[in-house]
């Protein structure tokens, strides 16, 4: 495994949907229609081609995030169903059926595509090793993003590419971490896509994002996440990362010398909860009466978090990075909580037992 020095940006999708369908790719993108929006023209910051050119392929070899390629495994094969004959003379019982969510607004149609050849072409932005989700986020953008100014929107042609892989581990399931104690990629999970281009994103509605769009793909280029089906991902931009951003996490990785992040320490008492990547970590605690449980906002993360009771048992109220709350449960029940800052991306349960 061969190491060289790589650069960074950052962003992180939300997954949902998974249906498989053979998708167009990003060399054919049609030109959408301007329309009236309160989105200023933003003009592209000037480029360094000499210091883009410089940045290692995103399919390069990265000291940061390690890759190891798991040893083939021969699938089983499926069982044969077997049927279940219903007696004769009695009713065979309806399928329940499952209600139907509204969806919420979002573009119908892929105006990304697949990025082809992004593993040759496009530049390492930066890694993010989730130790407490057993995952690595593997960023890189083309070379119109890797013009990017700090603190400047991101140019209009952006495209940003998000691979999450599962690390390597043990065979008790322990993650392995290499001599840096960073997770080291093992199997590439999905591979998310953000573009931004004038005119785009209006079907987001109050979900929009500037002039970004999501979409999501599996490794055989099938759709994880359908354009019609990312409103979840314009949401969770527009909740975590924000206009200031640009809609885009972690930018100021772009700007640092190590150009990686992994989350904070991962709690391992069994009375904490972790607040990170707009996620409580784990989303289900059980415990028993009487314990003192512990919200602890991730200070990697740097944004603002409430650990907030549905029925009004407790409330931390704010919490800034690296800020604490704690509460003991004194009767046994679930409590079903929320961030009250991001009720649709942060949902937890706290189990009490006798």
């Amino acid at each position: 495994m061969k190491r060289s020095l790589f650069a960074a940006v950052a962003f992180v999708l939300l997954v949902t949907a998974c249906e498989g369908e053979v998708v167009p790719t990003a060399t054919s993108v049609p030109s959408p229609t301007p329309t009236p929006t309160a989105t200023p023209t933003l003009a592209p910051p000037t480029p360094t081609p000499d210091l883009v050119a410089a940045l290692p392929s995103c399919g390069g070899d990265n000291p940061a995030s390690l890759i190891q390629t798991p040893v083939p495994v021969t699938p089983s094969p499926a069982p044969t169903p077997t049927s279940t004959a219903t007696p004769s003379g009695t009713p065979a019982p309806k399928p329940t059926a499952t209600p139907t969510a509204t969806p919420r607004p979002a573009p119908q149609v892929d105006r990304i595509g697949f990025p082809e050849g992004y593993r040759e072409d496009f530049k390492q932005f930066f890694v993010f090793d989730r130790i407490d989700a057993k995952s690595v986020q593997y960023v890189c953008g083309n070379t119109v993003a890797a013009s990017v100014k700090k603190g400047e929107p991101f140019p209009y042609g952006s495209i940003l590419v998000f691979e999450t892989w599962r690390p390597k581990e043990d065979a008790s399931r322990n993650v392995i971490l290499d001599a840096n104690g960073h997770l080291i990629r093992q199997s590439l999970s999905a591979i998310f896509v953000m573009r931004k281009e004038q005119g785009f994103g209006e079907a987001y509605g109050p979900l929009r994002n500037g002039e970004w769009e999501y979409v999501a793909y599996r490794p055989d280029k099938t759709y994880q996440t359908k354009p019609e089906n990312t409103a979840s991902c314009a949401s969770c931009h527009q909740a975590g990362a924000g206009k200031d951003n640009d809609w885009v996490f972690r930018t100021e990785l772009f700007f640092t010398p190590s150009r990686y992040a992994q989350t904070d320490p991962f709690l391992k008492g069994t009375n904490e909860v972790g607040m990170s990547r707009m996620s409580f970590q784990p989303g289900t605690r059980t415990v028993k009466v009487g314990t003192t449980v512990r919200w602890t906002d991730s200070i990697i993360d740097g944004i603002n978090h409430t650990a907030t009771a549905n029925d009004g048992t407790f409330n931390s109220g704010v919490l800034k990075p690296g800020q604490t709350f704690e509460f003991t449960f004194t009767a046994a029940g679930g409590f079903s909580y929320v961030c009250s800052l991001h009720p649709e991306q942060m949902r937890g349960t706290i189990v009490v037992t006798q």
